[in-house]
């Protein structure tokens, strides 16, 4: 029978005291890196049984990240997790989905049970979450659980790591006015969800700041394929048309552009539309549609980033409310390029 290792074993390996062997790996008190990594090396050789929770994260033989978010079907939860398990590739860590859907227990809960089924950090999605909310997640984990949000928050009190939803909607805007339309519409978010409101205001300041365009109608949406056509209904009704409009997610994009379609609406010789996420079907649907691009790739490339940081560091307080945003930019397709100023010039009467 194979003797156990001890810490003394460790120690006379290494030739330090058995007293900072033992600080050493449970990382705790004053060591140096240099006898840290001495002290881990020794250990692994010695097949002495770690903690993943406590070995220095340059010496873990692989890393567990939860990914917790109420999922749904549909393309843009499937394509959120594939960028972020692309983004696993080359490194130690693996993405774990872990939908709330459907559970009955409270998130904080949920969230801090995963140190105990040896996660070793995660990445939150619920947008509809306030400042109170991931306050009261915050307190449910300990300091060494690295937790990082990917949706924007008002009031950052988390790490987070999110797309520039204004800057997107921003460019949705600067598309428009270089097209030539100058009567705008937007289908928004739900109102309580930080980027929703933060495309909205993207949109709406370059719309505010510019002498060609005005933003005549706007209808208040959820996201969802069936909302975007009750929003279909409400444009008809209008009177007065806008050229242009903005949906503020895909699925409502699509839902919008069916019901518009089947009831004769061309597309974008009667309006234009453009949506965000630029999901897959953007490429497949009939006309192809405009979208804003959001790399899903490197938001969980910076995501994982900044989880290996805080794994790094010893700190009772990694949660700093810092915030990083990841670049989008604009997809351009069929759904809003037929016209511009020259169509406009020679079919004045167009409708």
């Amino acid at each position: 029978m194979v003797d156990k290792v001890t810490l003394k074993d460790i120690a006379e390996d290494t030739g330090l005291s058995i007293s900072t062997v033992s600080r050493a790996l449970s990382r705790s008190g004053k060591i140096s890196r240099e006898n840290e990594k001495k002290v881990f090396e020794s250990a692994y050789r010695l097949d002495y049984p770690l903690s993943n929770m406590y070995t220095p994260i340059e010496l873990r033989k692989n890393l567990n990240i939860a990914m917790i978010t109420r999922h749904y079907t549909g393309e843009f939860y499937a394509s959120l997790f594939e960028g972020f398990d692309q983004a696993t590739k080359d490194t130690k860590a693996t993405m774990h989905l872990t939908s709330v859907t459907h559970s009955s227990s409270p998130i904080p809960q949920i969230v801090s049970e995963l140190k105990k089924a040896n996660y070793d950090a995660g990445v939150i999605f619920l947008p509809d979450f306030k400042a109170t909310d991931y306050l009261e997640l915050l307190k449910s984990v300990s300091p060494n659980f690295p937790l990082v949000s990917i949706a924007p928050i008002a009031n950052p009190v988390m790490d987070t790591v999110t797309f520039d939803n204004y800057r997107g909607g921003h460019l949705v805007a600067s598309h428009f006015e270089e097209r030539g339309y100058r009567k705008l519409g937007i289908i928004q978010g739900p109102v309580k969800q930080s980027e929703a409101m933060l495309r909205k205001s993207g949109y709406a300041d370059y719309i505010e700041a510019s002498d060609n365009m005005d933003l005549i109608w706007q209808f208040n949406g959820d996201y969802s394929f069936q909302n975007g056509k009750v929003a279909y209904e409400d444009f008809k009704q209008l009177a007065d048309k806008p050229d242009a409009i903005f949906c503020s997610n895909d699925g409502m994009t699509l839902g919008f552009m069916h019901s518009a379609i089947r009831d004769g609406v061309h597309i974008p010789e009667d309006v234009a539309v453009v949506g965000f996420d630029d999901l897959p079907t953007c490429e497949l649907y009939t006309p192809t549609i405009t979208s804003v691009h959001t790399p899903y790739t490197m938001l969980g490339k910076k995501t994982l980033e900044l989880i290996f940081t805080r794994l790094k560091e010893k700190t009772d307080s990694p949660h700093t409310g810092y915030t990083s945003l990841v670049p989008v930019s604009l997809s351009v397709r069929e759904s809003s390029t037929e016209l511009n100023n020259v169509f406009r010039d020679y079919y004045p009467n167009h409708a």
